[in-house]
């Protein structure tokens, strides 16, 4: 546990390292990046107000980006660049929200922050969550060490492992799934909402 603990911290200090490389990038580059037609632009969010979202079409979207996504660093986890997939993967979604969160301010101020906000919820309180324990899911899959000829890992057997990793998984995956349907069907109404006071 407290081996776990010092990985989750340093994915932690990672992704603050990175979110700040994303806030440097966007503001260096926002006459290149923000565009009229780009994130936040006034006429997307305009097309805000009008859009009608088949929420059906909406989460099979969501679902193959979501759970593909997913997949990936499970397939990853069992390869030998496993554990610099995972470590990418922090530091692509640590500049990634750095950006986007600067993008936001830019372009509207306080307004943007809370279209962001309301775009965020309430799907991500379950979906980030949710990435975090895939990360450490497909990082105890990838943490073997050699030690005198064996491999060890986080469990004492095989079967238990299998068994262990395939609960932890599905809980992962219907935790997703639940946040999914919520990114679907309650967000955009929210979202509507929103854009009106722009």
């Amino acid at each position: 546990m407290k081996g776990k603990r010092q990985v989750y911290m340093l994915w932690f200090y990672l992704f603050l390292g990175s979110f700040f490389l994303g806030v440097f990038l966007m503001n260096i580059g926002n006459e290149t990046l923000l565009t009229e037609e780009g994130i936040f632009s006034a006429a997307s969010v305009s097309r805000l107000k009008y859009i009608e979202i088949d929420s059906g079409r909406f989460l099979r979207y969501v679902l193959k980006r979501r759970m593909g996504e997913g997949i990936g660093l499970i397939l990853l986890s069992t390869t030998g660049i496993g554990l610099a997939a995972v470590y990418v993967w922090v530091v692509w979604q640590g500049v990634l929200a750095g950006m986007t969160i600067t993008a936001a301010i830019i372009r509207f101020g306080v307004k943007g922050l809370l279209l962001l906000l309301g775009g965020l919820f309430p799907h991500q309180l379950l979906l980030i969550p949710a990435q975090v324990m895939l990360l450490g899911w497909c990082y105890e899959n990838i943490s073997r060490k050699p030690v005198g000829g064996y491999v060890t890992s986080f469990y004492t057997g095989k079967k238990q492992q299998f068994l262990r990793q395939g609960i932890a998984l599905l809980w992962i995956l219907i935790v997703i799934l639940i946040g999914c349907i919520l990114e679907s069907y309650v967000n955009p109404m929210l979202v509507s909402d929103l854009v009106k006071i722009f």
